[in-house]
Formats: C-alpha cells, sequence, structure tokens
C-alpha cells in the first residue's frame, strides 16, 4: 500500500459534525511525513460528518464540493531530535511528496495553491473515495489534514443467491461489488463474507451450475501487475468456496486485469465500477 506523506496547519471552512466523536486515529492509507507526530489534543475523528472543499484551477476557477462520510481532522508537528520545533521542511517539499503519492495511488489533484493547499481525491478498494485537504504554511513545522472517506457506491450492493440466478439466467453474468480486497492485495477483506455465503447458497442450490470467478481491475497500474492482481483475486474467492465443500470441477478462476472495463478509467468513480469480481456461467 502506498503511503501517503502529509503535514499542514490548515484553515477549517465548512464543518457540520452530524454524528458522534470518538477516539482518535491516525488514517490506514493517507500518512504524516516521516517524523511527524500526532497531537491527539487537536486532532478530531467522527463516525459521519461533513466538509467542504475547493475544487478546480487556481487561482480564481474553483467550486465547493461538500463530501459527507467518515471524518478526521488530524494536526501533525515536526520536532528535531533535541525536541525544538523543525522548520526545516518547505511547504513545497510537503505538497511535491504529498502530490507524488497521491497520484502513485491512483488518486486525482482536485486544486492546489499555497494559500488554501492540496486537495485530492483516491479511490478504495469498497468502490468509496477518500477526499483529502492538507494546507500548510511556508515553513511547515505543523500541519492538519481533514479526511473524509465518502460512503461508497451503490454498487457495492450485496446480491441474495436467487437475484443472482435471475441474472445469470437472462445474462450469463454478474457483476459483484461485496467482495472486497485488502488494497493492492489478494487478501479477502471480512466484510466480503455475506456476499461470498451468498455465492456458496447459489452453487449448493443449484448443483449443476459452473461457474467461472472472473477478476477485473481498473487501469492504475502496469496491465502486467494488474493482470496478475486479477488472476489472484480471482483465485481467493474459489479457494473460500472449495473451503466449503464446492467441486473444483464446477470452479474455474481467470484474472482479466484491466482488460475488459465496463466504463472509461476517467474518474475515481468510474474505476470504482471496474474493480470488480464477475461470475459468468459456464
Amino acid at each position: 500500500m502506498t503511503k501517503l506523506f502529509v503535514t499542514a496547519a490548515i484553515l477549517l471552512l465548512s464543518l457540520n459534525f452530524q454524528s458522534y466523536a470518538q477516539e482518535v486515529t491516525e488514517h490506514p492509507m493517507i500518512r504524516a511525513f516521516p517524523g511527524a507526530v500526532l497531537s491527539e489534543r487537536h486532532s478530531e475523528h467522527l463516525n459521519f460528518g461533513e466538509y467542504e472543499f475547493r475544487v478546480g484551477t487556481p487561482p480564481r476557477n474553483y467550486t465547493s464540493t461538500v463530501v459527507r462520510g467518515e471524518f478526521r481532522s488530524l494536526r501533525y508537528y515536526l520536532y528535531n531530535e533535541d525536541g525544538s520545533p523543525n522548520r526545516d521542511i518547505s511547504q513545497v517539499e510537503y505538497f511535491e511528496n504529498f502530490r507524488k503519492a497521491a497520484l502513485e495511488s491512483g488518486g486525482t489533484i482536485k486544486w492546489e495553491d499555497r494559500t488554501y493547499g492540496l486537495v485530492f481525491t483516491i479511490p478504495r478498494e469498497d468502490g468509496g473515495i477518500t477526499w483529502c485537504r492538507v494546507h500548510t504554511p511556508s515553513s511547515a513545522q505543523r500541519a492538519t489534514l481533514y479526511i473524509i472517506d465518502e460512503q461508497p457506491l451503490v454498487t457495492t450492493l450485496e446480491f441474495t443467491a436467487a437475484e443472482m440466478m435471475a441474472a445469470l439466467d437472462d445474462d450469463g453474468r454478474i457483476a459483484l461489488y461485496g467482495i472486497l480486497f485488502d488494497f493492492d492485495k489478494a487478501t479477502l477483506q471480512p466484510e466480503s463474507a455475506n456476499q461470498l455465503q451468498d455465492v456458496l447458497t447459489l452453487l449448493q442450490t443449484n448443483p449443476a451450475l459452473k461457474l467461472e470467478i472472473q477478476g477485473h481491475t481498473d487501469s492504475d497500474g502496469s496491465a502486467s501487475y494488474n493482470q496478475q492482481l486479477s488472476q489472484r483475486r480471482a483465485e481467493s474467492v474459489k479457494q473460500y468456496l472449495l473451503l466449503f465443500g464446492v467441486d473444483e470441477s464446477r470452479l474455474l478462476a481467470k484474472g482479466y486485469g484491466e482488460s475488459i472495463p465496463l466504463v472509461a478509467n476517467d474518474s475515481d468513480e468510474n474505476k470504482a465500477k471496474n474493480r470488480r469480481v464477475e461470475l459468468v456461467k459456464m
């Protein structure tokens, strides 16, 4: 997983909290600049909130987008070994490091200037989008990140065994978004259990059914790597079903990488639609 290195002090624009505060934890994908220390006293973590991000082209061509979801306000400080403030890291260095890591994670830069800061999005494996704004003073000894994990797309809804069978009868295939993997890995996430159990029920109630389990990715990364990743993910699904006694002759796992997109890979939302597991009747 690519770690996003950040720091910054930021001016809060518009925050309307609509849920409960909880223990402050760092974001699992977006990390502070190396050596930065989180100040829990100046940070906040809500299971639901909203934040207004600037999107557009500096200096004046912008709109404001309100995003809702899990919210973090994380304040970081840099210190020297003797405990004194470290002001040697410039704002330019922070932004360059942050921008590069965001793009390597398949992210999109939404706004950047020295006054307002840097705004970007990165796609998540659950089909949702994470938004972040970082703003630093010219000598960036402190930094605050405002992060929203936007709610996943509707495409993450799960299908019952009956609904899957109906789609297979009508179209011969169905795309599933409720089977989730760890970022850049083939490890199944615990949240996948419900959908996988529905696939198991599908096979148990239709003993003549044979399925090709297809893995599909977006276009981030090389085509060869994406093909290998999608193959490993398809194999993970197959192995899960074999553990519950499904005859191996009924299952074929095959990765297609980025070769069969459902939509153009031209936005975070579309990339999320292309990352999927498909079941195809054989």
